[in-house]
């Protein structure tokens, strides 16, 4: 039987989790990758306005918002980070679509995700696009119109869009090249 050099869901998911967490400079799981370099790099955010709100714990970046740290980058109409205390608890990214590009490793293809909406609730420990979600690394996409991430559990839940009977499905598109066994994947 053919073996999967990788785990789409698992690797997609864990890159866009890496990458949000990155951004909120939280602690990386041990099981997290991404280019090792950009989370040593500065955090750049250019929007046409951004505004703090301290009594809301809020700061909102609004208009043509591109984030960037190292192989990141997150572009959005909107992006809010919010604050319970001295640490960010929930970061959303909102755009037509919101988009997110980071290189996981060196020797690995990029790792594009997009969504209408696109956020992270560290308290729930949760990483939830919504809305046209889709990941695509390599030729292969996973896409729904919901796909979420439980981090701890590392589970995760794609759910469809709704169709003219009011069923959904999830699309998942693996290319060939992907599922064939590779010498060096012991």
């Amino acid at each position: 039987m053919p073996r999967l050099k990788r785990s789409l869901p698992t690797l997609l998911l864990t890159v866009l989790l890496t990458v949000l967490l990155t951004v909120l400079g939280l602690t990386f799981s041990r099981w997290a990758t991404a280019l090792d370099s950009d989370r040593d790099q500065p955090i750049q955010i250019v929007a046409d306005l951004a505004v703090r709100d301290e009594l809301a714990g809020e700061t909102r970046y609004e208009g043509n918002v591109v984030l960037t740290q190292g192989s990141l980058m997150i572009t959005a109409d909107t992006l809010s980070i919010r604050h319970n205390t001295d640490e960010a608890d929930k970061i959303v990214a909102t755009g037509k679509p919101a988009t997110l590009v980071q290189q996981p490793t060196p020797d690995q293809a990029p790792v594009d995700a997009s969504a209408l909406r696109i956020e992270y609730v560290r308290s729930q420990d949760l990483v939830r696009l919504l809305e046209d979600a889709r990941i695509a690394q390599d030729g292969s996409t996973l896409s729904g119109s919901q796909i979420d991430y439980l981090v701890s559990q590392r589970t995760v839940r794609a759910a469809g869009t709704p169709g003219a009977e009011g069923t959904g499905r999830v699309e998942v598109v693996i290319p060939p090249e992907n599922l064939r066994s590779d010498a060096s994947d012991g």
